[in-house]
């Protein structure tokens, strides 16, 4: 019968190379304190295995298409996992703790801890290379990150990793003394309250919808809900590896959602921006969007890739008055963001991208605002 082998503790030896760390030395260099909630009943051995990749891109996209997307993604359960090992982590990781961002309390991303969970098993060549190649970007991101990693399992199923997120004990002692008081028992952290913002827009049709990507990657389909649904790999994952931008965006984003700047908000995560946007409209409020400035900016010319790609980050309404307080902000930490629109009543949804920069559509938009008013 064939020993069961131990993912964390074994030894890995992939594409014909021996690996020098275990798993299990790779995330304890990091983690905070040793696992504490770790399923792993198997024997330390040596795993070999081979990387395996997606093949070259062979569906194109139709911009006259992206309603039928929208429909197709929003409807898809979950984008794969492990296609692209390294940057799906990162990516995760950046998702989970955006998640975090729009919370009761007065924390920063520092405070955080990061709870990871593998599911894996070893029937399909690539699976366990796969496992290694995301346990060492998860240690090498969140270390650069500053966010804590408190524990990890496992147990034999679909490759998957699971993460959640909440605050460090130590956090949470500051953030709140009375927990002293209360006992709290070694490993037990205070959880993170409720959201303290809406994630659907407010009816305010002089607010501006904002979307601020928290990385520098290109806009790429791979291992995305896109890609997924339409059957094809995209070429390359984006690569979301720029840790210190991240840092700087989440701080000022907290401020804002601290402040009171912040309206709504909402993560743009699996499905990209058009489902997170989709996602803010409701039955009586829905945004006019303008790509210009986005396209402008990134250089890239297919607005499918910029609507679907996976690139974590955030969009946030602000009132009109507030506009000038956050350029000073973004300015000041030297972060890029996209003014894409205004509510709009009745729910709809519209999508344009006019050869107009944004700094053209905001003097626009203030001019429009200040009709009635006379010249000086």
């Amino acid at each position: 019968m064939k020993e069961k082998l131990s993912a964390l503790r074994s030894k890995y030896i992939i594409d014909g190379i021996q690996q020098e760390l275990t798993p299990a030395q790779i995330l304890e260099s990091v983690s905070a304190r040793p696992a504490i909630d770790q399923d792993d009943s198997g024997e330390p051995g040596r795993i070999a295995d081979e990387s395996s990749w997606p093949g070259p891109s062979v569906a194109g996209t139709d911009p006259a298409r992206i309603e039928r997307y929208l429909e197709r993604v929003s409807a898809a359960k979950k984008r794969p996992s492990m296609v692209f090992p390294a940057e799906y982590t990162r990516t995760k990781v950046e998702q989970t703790l955006l998640d975090c961002i729009w919370r009761v309390g007065h924390f920063g991303l520092s405070d955080l801890c990061l709870d990871a969970r593998w599911i894996w098993n070893d029937r399909k060549i690539g699976n366990m290379s796969a496992l290694y190649a995301s346990v060492s970007s998860l240690a090498e991101f969140t270390d650069a990150l500053g966010v804590g990693l408190r524990y990890y399992s496992e147990e034999d199923g679909d490759p998957e990793l699971e993460l959640t997120a909440d605050l460090c004990q130590d956090a949470a002692l500051t953030l709140n003394p009375s927990a002293a008081s209360e006992g709290m028992s070694e490993g037990k952290q205070l959880k993170l309250g409720a959201a303290s913002i809406s994630s659907v827009l407010a009816p305010d049709t002089g607010s501006w919808v904002v979307y601020i990507p928290f990385d520098t990657s290109s806009y790429r389909f791979g291992g995305s809900l896109f890609a997924q649904v339409l059957k094809g790999s995209h070429g390359v994952a984006p690569a979301v590896n720029d840790p210190d931008y991240f840092i700087d965006c989440y701080e000022v984003v907290r401020e804002l959602v601290e402040d009171g700047i912040v309206l709504a908000g909402a993560t743009v995560a699996d499905g990209g921006l058009l489902t997170a946007l989709k996602g803010m409209t409701t039955a009586k409020t829905g945004v006019d969007a303008d790509l210009s400035g986005l396209r402008g900016a990134t250089g890239e010319e297919d607005p499918v890739r910029l609507l679907f790609a996976e690139v974590p980050g955030a969009l946030i309404q602000i009132r009109d008055i507030d506009f000038d307080y956050l350029d000073a902000e973004m300015l000041l930490q030297d972060i890029a963001f996209y003014p894409l629109g205004h509510p709009v009543p009745g729910g709809e949804l519209r999508l344009r991208s006019s050869a107009r920069t944004g700094i053209q559509n905001i003097l626009e938009s203030l001019i429009r605002n200040q009709g009635g008013e006379g010249e000086d």
